[in-house]
């Protein structure tokens, strides 16, 4: 475990002139006296304990709490909320998390509304007046100050964002995510941090409140028409049908009364496509230009059912693929919250400033959800959901698109990260700038990540900040667009670059071997460069092995054994547990590397006795709701073939479709040959009759590999592939005897 650790910082300022400073405590004692009325809320509570614990860190002085006016021999009150009466504004006038610093006599009030505003302001007075910084739950710094004073005080603030949420595994702590003022919904904020955000049914709710295997048999007509049929596997709703209407509203409303602490109620979408092509559907959707229009209205009359009953709830929504444009003349209700999600986009670049497709056109979406009054909410993304330590070049963008949403009128932001585990690539770092810029869109970005860097990763922070820096520059001089499944394999990251990495990572290990905690945080960020070491070269026989073709022996290279003990060692150590977000333990995911011994000899197969007389390979393509690969033998095939390569264009669709390809491989000489299959979704590769590389289940663009030892000649093929829905890819690389690593050459393959 890596303990907590406090950087004190002696900061000896001159001293205020005494008729302008409010003197909080001198030579560790205290000059000052907390007030919180006997009703306060326990936001107000706990905000009187929070001061009394960092001035008392800060000073060296144990700042007095008190319920009771102070006497007259006590110089200077800190004033919560209204605990004397005496803040001479309107406390009812605040929003819930507006605050006032506002110094006046011998008093420093502290005013704000409820339930977080005096709490925040509490904070607001430590981060902004006394230099207090909370980069992660174990590393913070606490300026000391022999003399503490402050200026005149009158700040009043209210954030511009209503909802805040860095959705990040190293920022789910409470305490943290209070004292750096975010309000999400996956944070462990309770009622003495004033509660949060709180969504009931998060998203993807419409087989929850309408479920199909409660419904589609009696009801059919509840659920997506689609080419004529209605759908009840990876179905949506039909949002026009007037039932299935009163159902989602009952369903909400039941929600409302059993949640009354949760203040957003999602309707809204699965997550796959097949929405609904019915009548009723397609003829709304056609007049208002969007497939956004038929669930719009299903969630305005769910809104305008429930307001009175329940005024202070919402009823929320995606815009978010095939609903991401906006309709064109419909409006959400006055409680309907629209979360506009940018899963599409580039990330590399501003959203505003990128010259790829998806990002022009999610600009023009933007757009045009503030033109019709959304009250909207964005659902971003910061990492590689396919790859959660492949370094992702995000963090310059972070700020400009922070930017572009309040200027496009939105109220709310999620930043989906690394969630499932701690310690993803600059997990902490990415979780921390983001609250910086959720609460202060103005915030400096250069200021925020130098002192996070300083704080948690000691000597090692100069070495940091220059491999990010370079990370960033040489993605920004290439012009690559990054997507948010980008993996180790992308074009930004050459060997030449994470070459440089190892060498800066090598320089902060050696900068910070005086500092047990800086160490272990710069070798768990370390893993993000090893990661994508070991993905890049997994599935290469010549960076794996030194390899005896006569002898037909393997032996494990010194350097990627070392790499991959360090990676899998300290992700262990760490408590990282997830690879990505879908079918990504690392337990399962370390399994990719147990054959990886340090010395092998093979047994070579034998060549079967054939002359194939056809260059190229049989194919059978299928269709069907596949989930997994199915037993090709026993499905009739919608089309055959001849193909001239492993391809994807012999497919006759590309969602629901099942590929076989059969005929040999012919192997040029004796010797070790590795092969290589990669694919979104699943997919396997037969060699002799046995099976070689099982890279099956459903998952994104993954690589899986083996090694095989063959005599010279033909031998028998066979490759299964299957695509659910979504992106889809197929490719299978080769290297052996005189081949270098590549897709498999055509003249290889053979048909009878």
């Amino acid at each position: 475990m890596i303990r907590r650790t406090c950087i004190f910082i002696l900061a000896l300022a001159a001293p205020l002139p005494a008729a302008a400073e409010f003197l909080i405590a001198e030579g560790g004692q205290p000059r000052a006296t907390i007030i919180v009325a006997d009703d306060a809320i326990p936001a107000e509570q706990y905000a009187a304990e929070e001061l009394q614990r960092f001035l008392g860190e800060i000073s060296g002085a144990e700042i007095p709490v008190t319920h009771a006016a102070a006497d007259a021999a006590t110089p200077n009150l800190i004033v919560l909320g209204n605990a004397t009466g005496g803040y001479p504004g309107d406390q009812s006038s605040f929003g819930n998390e507006e605050f006032h610093l506002l110094t006046e006599g011998r008093s420093l009030h502290i005013a704000g509304g409820r339930p977080r505003g005096v709490l925040y302001g509490v904070y607001e007075l430590l981060e902004n007046d006394l230099g207090c910084r909370w980069f992660t739950t174990e590393v913070s710094r606490i300026p000391y100050q022999e003399r503490l004073a402050l200026p005149k005080l009158d700040r009043r603030h209210a954030p511009v964002l209503e909802y805040r949420e860095p959705f990040v595994w190293d920022c789910y702590d409470g305490d943290w995510s209070a004292r750096n003022r975010m309000n999400g919904n996956r944070a462990t904020l309770d009622e003495r941090h004033g509660g949060k955000i709180t969504y009931q049914g998060f998203v993807h709710t419409f087989n929850a409140l309408v479920p199909p295997e409660q419904y589609f048999d009696a009801h059919p007509e509840y659920f997506s028409e689609i080419d004529g049929e209605r759908r009840k596997d990876r179905t949506q709703l039909c949002c026009t049908n007037p039932e299935v209407v009163h159902l989602v509203t009952e369903g909400v409303r039941q929600w409302m009364h059993d949640h009354p602490e949760a203040t957003v109620f999602s309707v809204s979408q699965n997550d796959w496509f097949n929405y609904c092509e019915c009548d009723q559907c397609a003829a709304l959707a056609a007049r208002e230009e969007s497939q956004m229009a038929p669930v719009l209205q299903l969630v305005n009359q769910v809104a305008d059912a429930v307001r009175d009953e329940y005024p202070d709830k919402v009823v929320d929504t995606l815009a978010y693929q095939w609903t991401r444009r906006a309709p064109k003349t419909m409006h959400p209700a006055s409680n309907v919250v629209v979360r506009l999600c940018s899963i599409e986009c580039c990330f590399a670049h501003p959203f505003d400033q990128c010259s790829s497709r998806p990002n022009k056109e999610f600009v023009k979406d933007a757009e045009a959800w503030k033109a019709v009054g959304a009250r909207l909410w964005v659902w971003d993304y910061v990492t590689s959901f396919s790859n959660y330590l492949v370094p992702f070049p995000n963090l310059r963008v972070r700020q400009p698109n922070i930017q572009f949403f309040i200027d496009h009128g939105v109220k709310g932001i999620f930043e989906q990260d690394v969630y499932q585990t701690p310690h993803g690539e600059f997990s902490e770092l990415s979780g921390y700038l983001n609250a910086k810029l959720l609460w202060n869109p103005d915030y400096d970005v250069d200021t925020a990540v130098n002192e996070f860097l300083d704080a948690v990763y000691g000597a090692g922070a100069p070495a940091l900040r220059a491999w990010l820096d370079l990370l960033h520059d040489h993605t920004e001089r290439e012009g690559t667009h990054v997507n948010i499944w980008v993996g180790p394999e992308a074009r930004y990251l050459n060997d030449e670059l994470l070459a440089k990495g190892d060498q800066l990572f090598e320089e902060a290990e050696a900068a910070t071997a005086d500092d047990p905690a800086a160490l272990e945080r710069v070798k768990i960020a370390r893993m993000c460069i090893d990661y994508a070491q070991l993905e890049r070269t997994r599935n290469m026989q010549r960076a794996l092995y030194e390899v005896d073709h006569s002898a037909f022996t393997v032996t494990l290279r010194p350097d990627f054994r070392a790499r991959m003990d360090r990676f899998f060692n300290t992700a262990e150590r760490s408590g990282f547990t997830t690879i990505r977000e879908m079918n990504g333990e690392l337990a399962t995911y370390k399994q990719n590397f147990a054959g990886f011994e340090a010395d092998r000899t093979l047994t070579p197969v034998a060549a079967a006795e054939v002359v194939p007389q056809h260059r190229g390979l049989d194919y059978a393509s299928y269709e069907g709701a596949f989930e997994e690969l199915p037993d090709f033998a026993a499905l009739t095939p919608v089309k055959t073939g001849h193909a001239s390569a492993i391809s994807l264009r012999y497919a006759t669709t590309l969602d629901g479709v099942g590929l076989r390809f059969t005929g040999y491989f012919h192997a040029p000489a004796d010797g070790v040959y590795t092969f290589a299959l990669r694919s979104n979704d699943g997919s396997r590769l037969y060699l002799d009759n046995a099976l070689l590389v099982d890279n099956g289940g459903q998952h994104k663009m993954e690589t899986q590999s083996a090694v095989i030892a063959l005599r010279a000649g033909y031998h028998p093929m066979e490759l299964t592939f299957f695509e659910s829905g979504g992106e889809e890819g197929l490719e299978l690389y080769l290297e052996g005897p005189g081949i270098d690593y590549g897709k498999i050459s055509p003249r290889l393959l053979a048909r009878d």
